[in-house]
């Protein structure tokens, strides 16, 4: 009789925790998430997460892994969002550009010329440092970005980059938890939170991580094609985090990228695929959807999920998605400060000397047919570069980038009395770079970005 009652009130308990939508229909069960307005991700957006039994909004920030955002009045917030997009399908789009919002967008604005610019708060734990530079030399040697510090901005003189240098991300740490602004927001003070215990295991991988948000990226477990299912009841940052991103643009889906949180950040590869599991967003008496739980997880499959070692392939081609080759601002930060490297290979630098070599006596009779060779355009002179200057950058950013690596491990820093080679690489970079240094890129126009509620802090 006992269990019978006791069972009773579970099941009561149980039906009380949910939520009923008005705008679906249908009941949805205690932590999952509905979008009332916006794309998920994107600053400006609302959401809404089902708390026993009752809707509780937030408004996205467009910053991912932070702790949960406040709740707002669900009623105000969307009757404003709606005042919005009626002016903004009127012609006045004001109200929407001061709010930072944009309409339709197919992923986050990105970086002037490729570069992320930092800052350090003041007080800010200077162990830090460290793996800002590897992270800074994880992308350089990978991608087609760049990051620097607002002194190295300003040392530089490009003013193409950073808006002058009035823009960067201010790193703080004064909030527990690792957590950043997804894409460019074009002023200064951009958040991006780096506490001690993003790097308390001695590894820089969550704060790749969080610069991966800064470059632009979204969350790889956030991808449409995901396999992954999701366990409410152990989710370790806010749920915003988890929600399917249907709208955006985007390469494969790679359980191994450095975007993926991990097993026991409340995702988990399944053991049956066949089965038809329940989204974090999807409503279980709607669609007949299993509600997953630990019980559901493959924990040997699983242990693929979340690594921190380094960019993944993917992650790479996501980067190059959003920042298609290397621009001559970045390669002139190179010349600056990093000893004139800007490869990314994984070649040896005996096997690339070689190569360059074989290449030369080539190169200067067949400059115009070679244009897409490896090392050509590297190894031109100066009078194919006045010619070529425009395709070398569309083409051969990656060929630039392996040259210079040989120039630097064989010649130090590209001295004049260097080898024919390098000193041959060296005046096409010099002339790529002055004259490009002071070209603009337009993703400043891209930027003000969106949204991204994204909260919490330990999964990165």
């Amino acid at each position: 009789m006992k269990l019978g009652l006791i069972a009773a009130l579970a099941g009561v308990a149980l039906a009380n925790d949910r939520c009923y939508d008005e705008d679906d229909k249908t009941h949805y069960r205690h932590g999952a998430i509905s979008y009332k307005r916006g794309p998920p991700g994107y600053k400006g957006s609302i959401y809404a997460v089902c708390n026993d039994g009752e809707w509780e909004c937030k408004v996205s920030d467009q910053v991912l892994d932070q702790e949960a955002l406040p709740s707002v009045d669900c009623d105000q917030v969307i009757t404003e969002y709606d005042i919005m997009m009626e002016q903004a399908a009127n012609g006045d789009d004001r109200r929407l550009k001061e709010a930072g919002l944009m309409l339709n967008p197919k992923h986050a604005a990105v970086w002037p010329a490729g570069v992320v610019c930092y800052k350090l708060a003041p007080g800010v734990n200077e162990t830090v440092l460290p793996y800002i530079k590897t992270t800074e030399e994880e992308y350089r040697k990978k991608t087609t970005v760049r990051i620097i510090s607002e002194e190295q901005c300003k040392t530089s003189k490009i003013q193409s980059i950073c808006g002058h240098c009035r823009n960067y991300a201010l790193l703080d740490d004064k909030k527990p938890g690792c957590f950043a602004f997804v894409g460019y927001e074009g002023k200064p003070d951009q958040i991006m939170n780096l506490a001690p215990e993003c790097y308390a295991d001695g590894k820089p991988g969550r704060v790749e991580h969080e610069f991966g948000h800064a470059f632009g990226l979204f969350h790889e477990h956030a991808h449409p094609d995901r396999k992954i299912i999701i366990i409410e009841s152990a989710l370790a940052t806010s749920r915003n985090n988890y929600v399917k991103k249907t709208d955006s643009e985007h390469t494969a889906y790679d359980t191994s990228s450095i975007m993926h949180y991990g097993a026991t950040g409340g995702v988990c590869l399944p053991k049956d695929m066949t089965k038809r599991f329940c989204d974090i967003n999807e409503s279980h008496d709607k669609t007949g959807c299993v509600i997953p739980t630990l019980d559901d997880c493959d924990n040997e499959a699983s242990k693929v999920l979340g690594q921190r070692d380094g960019l993944s392939p993917t992650d790479v081609k996501s980067i190059e998605f959003l920042y298609p080759k290397l621009s001559n601002e970045a390669r002139s930060l190179d010349k600056l400060f990093a000893g004139g490297k800007s490869a990314q290979s994984d070649e040896s630098d005996a096997t690339k000397k070689s190569d360059d070599d074989d290449d030369d006596d080539d190169d200067d009779d067949d400059d115009d047919d070679d244009d897409d060779d490896d090392d050509d355009d590297d190894d031109d002179d100066d009078d194919d570069d006045d010619d070529d200057d425009d395709d070398d950058d569309d083409d051969d950013d990656d060929d630039d980038d392996d040259d210079d690596d040989d120039d630097d491990d064989d010649d130090d820093d590209d001295d004049d009395d260097d080898d024919d080679d390098d000193d041959d690489d060296d005046d096409d970079d010099d002339d790529d770079d002055d004259d490009d240094d002071d070209d603009d890129d337009d993703d400043d126009d891209d930027d003000d970005d969106d949204d991204d509620d994204d909260d919490d802090d330990d999964d990165d």
